[in-house]
């Protein structure tokens, strides 16, 4: 269209308006003087806008504007062409996304165009970025979207928008096949065969052998891989990422299928694996294999993980720790303590953030195996938690006690090469009470019962984990029993060590074994007494009236899961919290419990099942962790109704992989 063809038409159109906004303006003017300046106000407004979109989009931009007149589809038409044997799918869009043409390419791939809108949508938020993988049917392309100017005759420049599409389909498919050939290794461990072994008549050990042998075999013929026996509890199995595939789907059933294996009473086989993927590289594969087999048999066994670059999976993990005879392992561990606290200049002990009974009383187990060893020793303690303020405010009425609780700033004034850091109750760098006095330690130890996390504290030059046991207190006490004489509990650790057990099994109720018993017992002739010990968990009135209302007002979730939320209004929070998401287990039909409550604005979650939920696994998908039955987490800049929604949708994914 011409220059003044352009500009009749927009005087006419122009003109056109001026005269209905002088008719509607007197109209108004007859029935409301008010309505008739409203009215002639926004007239003259309607023709100032219509006035200035006339003179850029009919009479054009100014030479030093920076804006474009885009060009209309007739005028692309007339000028831009697309060649129709071109080898790949090509089209021209607007700049809203519209198809104007297309090539034959394109139309065998979208057969009607508006097929191609979900992929339009997709490429439109990514323009100008290439390699873009898209896939339509059965077919994978890489695809582009990219701006294109044009102009026509009288200099008018109109953007549209270029897509084009390179099918990768075989290539996609080559590369399929290479990863599902990538060779994974699997180490295997039978976690009880030697208990098992023992409590087997020897006629029958054979047969189990036998057994349990068949099973792997199947399992490694099933996956076109290649088993060999190690040991006589440990294998080794070399598989391709394929067939990893097939196990997940699974969900590991050999786990299951060992523990059905039966020769007569004995207790059941259970056995851990190990997976670990390296990008091509066997030696890779087998390291991560290794470091995989170690954590699943640090969360207790029983489950396989898969370790793929620094992701973990995990799967199984539905029994309990099994408890070994470890009193050799006590005592060398034991042995290897006093070497490290006499080679030390000074020893520094510490548990988890919001310290509990069971953290602080293995500091208290630990202070006094570094009094009889004649080291000085001090408890990093920042915050005094409501569980442990009964205990503190002992630990302060008895002179000896003065020195022993210092705080970071005092605690890194007395670090040194030779200064040992023992960390108790915990195994993870970001949980314990002081991170700054971790990271300037040259040699560090580790006591914990928990199950093993992936951020365990690597560099510790001495770890004494066992995950069956019911409490860190529990392994501190052995450790003092394989010493001896040197070490003489005063009452108050006595206690502090019994209240430790105590709590961590909520009163010899669960993940109790003979040596919890034997640990008790050691502790009583020590001097400790329950009734003492009991009046650390007394509560007042407030929280058992808190405690009530958390389990008055649970909500069901799923049929048999728990959430609540504790008063934040009480002193002793955390604790009310756990005491009521352990009262929700007496219920019946509650499989698994969590209860929440607010303190400074970070969110504790305690958590409970009877072990048929893994609440441990569920935690951990919320940053948290703990033991297949006990376990917890802290949640910050968050509503308690944003939490409760993560605890459901965390139960739903973990109820999801099990299924």
């Amino acid at each position: 269209m011409g220059e003044k063809n352009r500009k009749e038409k927009f005087s006419g159109t122009y003109l056109t308006v001026v005269a209905i906004v002088v008719i509607v303006v007197c109209v108004g003017f007859l029935i409301d003087i008010f309505l008739g300046f409203g009215i002639l106000m926004g007239g003259a407004l309607v023709c100032a806008a219509l006035w200035s979109s006339g003179m850029r989009n009919f009479f054009g931009a100014d030479e030093n504007s920076e804006s474009v007149v885009y060009v209309d589809t007739e005028v692309l038409r007339e000028n831009f062409t697309i060649p129709q044997n071109l080898p790949m799918p090509y089209a021209v869009l607007n700049i809203r996304g519209s198809i104007l043409m297309y090539n034959e390419k394109f139309a065998e791939v979208f057969p009607q165009a508006s097929d191609a809108s979900a992929t339009i949508e997709m490429l439109m938020r990514q323009v100008g970025k290439e390699g873009i993988s898209v896939k339509v049917g059965e077919r994978f392309y890489e695809a582009a979207v990219e701006r294109c100017d044009i102009m026509e005759g009288t200099g008018a420049i109109g953007t549209v928008l270029t897509m084009t599409m390179l099918d990768i389909t075989e290539k996609q498919k080559i590369a399929v096949a290479l990863e599902e050939q990538e060779a994974t290794v699997a180490m295997i461990f039978l976690d009880n065969y030697g208990e098992v072994a023992d409590s087997l008549d020897e006629s029958r050990l054979p047969i189990l052998t036998a057994l349990i042998e068949r099973k792997m075999n199947q399992l490694a013929s099933d996956m076109d891989g290649m088993l060999r026996k190690l040991e006589k509890d440990r294998y080794i199995l070399v598989l391709t990422k394929k067939y990893l595939a097939v196990l997940k789907e699974r969900k590991f059933g050999i786990l299951n299928e060992i523990k059905e294996v039966n020769v007569g009473e004995h207790i059941p086989v259970t056995v851990s694996i190990g997976i670990g993927t390296g990008e091509g590289s066997l030696d890779a594969a087998s390291d991560n294999a290794k470091a995989a087999l170690n954590l699943a048999l640090g969360r207790g066994g029983d489950q396989a993980i898969i370790k793929d670059g620094e992701k973990f999976l995990f799967y199984g993990g539905k029994s309990d720790g099994v408890e070994r005879n470890s009193r050799i392992r006590a005592r060398v561990k034991a042995n290897a303590l006093c070497e490290l606290i006499e080679g030390a200049s000074y020893v520094l002990v510490m548990g988890h953030k919001n310290g509990d009974l069971d953290s602080i009383g293995s500091c208290m187990g630990i202070s006094a195996i570094a009094r009889g060893l004649d080291k000085k020793c001090g408890i990093v303690l920042d915050h005094v938690s409501t569980g442990i303020k009964k205990l503190q405010e002992s630990m302060e009425i008895e002179s000896q006690y003065g020195q022993l609780l210092i705080k970071t700033p005092e605690a890194l004034k007395l670090m040194d090469d030779k200064t040992l850091v023992i960390v108790v109750d915990t195994h993870r760098s970001g949980m314990v009470e002081s991170p700054r006095v971790l990271e300037a330690a040259k040699r560090i130890i580790v006591f914990d019962h928990h199950r093993k996390s992936a951020d365990f504290i690597e560099q510790a030059v001495l770890i004494y984990h066992e995950p069956y046991a019911s409490s860190t207190a529990e392994l501190v006490t052995e450790i003092i029993q394989h010493i001896g004489k040197k070490i003489k509990l005063r009452t108050l650790e006595a206690d502090a060590l019994l209240a430790g057990i105590t709590v961590d099994t909520k009163n010899f109720f669960v993940k109790t074994g003979a040596i919890t018993f034997e640990a008790a017992g050691f502790l009583r002739r020590a001097g400790a007494d329950s009734v003492r010990v009991r009046k650390l968990f007394q509560s007042d009135m407030d929280a058992y009236r808190a405690r009530a209302v958390a389990v008055r007002d649970a909500e069901l979730f799923q049929g048999g899961i728990a959430i609540s939320v504790c008063p934040s209004d009480v002193e002793e929070s955390t604790v009310v919290a756990a005491q009521a998401a352990d009262e929700l287990m007496n219920v019946v039909g509650i499989e698994a419990s969590f209860v929440c409550c607010k303190i400074q604005g970070v969110i504790h979650i305690s958590a409970r099942s009877l072990g048929a939920i893994n609440v441990q696994r569920i935690m951990e998908k919320l940053g948290g962790g703990g033991h297949l039955s006990v376990a917890g987490a802290q949640l910050e800049d968050m509503t308690m109704e944003e939490v409760k929604e993560k605890i459901q949708y965390a139960v739903k994914e973990y109820l999801e992989e099990e299924a």
